[in-house]
């Protein structure tokens, strides 16, 4: 098990977990929002391609469209 912050909450995850599927464990769908991970804001294919590792810290936006 690794650790990683989302949004200010510590998670205990299993180790090599898809970014994308820690997403959808959440509820969220990698392209409904914007991640940032350790301080990089992610495109949609970065988010579709990482995998969370030891102590990352993650920052997650729903994307809201307004007029």
């Amino acid at each position: 098990m690794i650790k990683i912050t989302a949004n200010g909450e510590t998670f205990s995850i299993a180790e090599a977990l898809p970014l994308p599927d820690f997403l959808a464990e959440r509820g969220q769908a990698p392209e409904r929002v914007i991640v940032e991970r350790n301080g990089e804001a992610l495109t949609q294919s970065e988010t579709k391609a990482a995998t969370l590792a030891q102590g990352d810290v993650l920052e997650i936006v729903r994307i809201v469209a307004g007029g």
